[in-house]
């Protein structure tokens, strides 16, 4: 939220994303220059980005993102990852010391792949077993946060405004075909650097403007099938609730955006598809407990594409635009014109209807 002088201005929070639908590679500068004309709506205390086809040298491998307090906790965690994966290569992520941002702790990422042993023994596939990997370490080694564990790809994020965090990671040293990004500013969830947006469980990124009133019955839910919200935010549950559905139920992105901004049962029975009726009747039967409501705008980056998706009344702004191969999607048209001043084609999605942009067959 935004205090303007007495004014309370319930819109708060910045998100934005790029795509190129050709797959052409751009530097992480386009989108945190983005991010400064929406400056206000974030207030310090939390930003961060996600880039996609960032890492092709190591494409093959999971880059997993942590943060440690203290070098026992790094070492220790790093015990685990050896049990569990063969660590191909392991650095500090590479920082830019700057007055905007302070506390940072360590950081660093793992490039690892699953030992074909443990998968053996436990008959898992390798994204389960990244998954489970990435609970238990966000659950039970304290001080150790995994951020970020997809393949080519990455997630940068810290407590500062998201101009500062992109300079703070050097994003303009980053090369991807996808980029999305976030400013916060937290209404009733602590400022932290786990707490700052995009939340990511493997190759699924989401970033999220707005406040989730359902988010305990979402919850208790998913962590019924194994997923914990340690992240002390209720963003963090999106971003599960989506993994679980596409991933792990088989369902389109399409269907997913239905369960979780579910039309109106009033809506579903003015439709004049038989089909579309019963489609929709159905996920909201089996999935009454993941509608998410509240007021929200979310984008949500995966391999090879980017899904935008308001909440069914649309009470956050959202604007998407096009030029060229390129696709843009942000809170305000002012992001969307810093990065394509000619952009054309802007338009806001109606609520509850998704938008979903993938880079063509091979290009990533």
């Amino acid at each position: 939220m935004m205090i303007e002088g007495q004014v309370r201005i319930p819109s708060g929070c910045a998100i934005a994303a790029v795509i190129s639908k050709d797959g052409n590679k751009m530097t992480g500068e386009m989108i945190t220059n983005a991010m400064r004309p929406m400056h206000d709506r974030s207030n310090g205390l939390g930003g961060g980005f996600a880039g996609y086809g960032i890492y092709p040298e190591y494409k093959d491998f999971y880059a997993l993102h942590l943060f440690f307090d203290s070098r026992d906790t790094r070492k220790t965690c790093e015990a685990f990852l050896k049990d569990y994966f063969e660590i191909v290569h392991a650095e500090r992520i590479p920082t830019r010391k700057i007055p905007a941002i302070t506390d940072e702790p360590m950081i660093w990422r793992f490039f690892v792949a699953p030992l074909k042993s443990m998968l053996a023994d436990l008959q898992l596939d390798e994204k389960e077993f990244v998954a489970r990997a990435v609970m238990k370490i966000n659950t039970s080694m304290n001080g150790a946060y995994v951020f970020s564990s997809g393949k080519n790809m990455g997630t940068f994020k810290a407590v500062g405004f998201p101009e500062d965090v992109g300079i703070f990671y050097k994003l303009e040293e980053y090369e991807g075909y996808s980029w999305t990004a976030h400013g916060r500013y937290p209404t009733n969830t602590p400022g932290w650097w786990g707490g700052a947006h995009p939340f990511t469980l493997l190759d699924y990124s989401v970033v999220h403007n707005g406040e989730i009133s359902s988010y305990d019955a979402n919850r208790r839910f998913i962590e019924m099938f194994g997923y914990k919200c340690t992240l002390q935010t209720d963003t963090e549950v999106i971003t599960y609730i989506l993994d679980y559905l596409v991933r792990r139920q088989g369902l389109t992105l399409t269907e997913a955006a239905n369960v979780i901004a579910a039309p109106f049962w009033s809506t579903i029975k003015s439709e004049q598809s038989e089909a579309d009726r019963e489609r929709h009747a159905f996920l909201r039967t089996v999935f009454p407990s993941l509608l998410v409501t509240g007021p929200f705008s979310i984008v949500l980056g995966f391999t090879g594409g980017i899904m935008a998706l308001n909440d069914r009344l649309k009470l956050r702004s959202m604007v998407v635009g096009e030029k060229d191969d390129l696709v843009f999607i942000a809170s305000e048209e002012a992001a969307i014109r810093t990065m394509a001043p000619d952009a054309a084609n802007i338009w806001a999605p109606a609520g509850g209807e998704p938008v979903i942009v993938t880079v063509k067959e091979g290009a990533y």
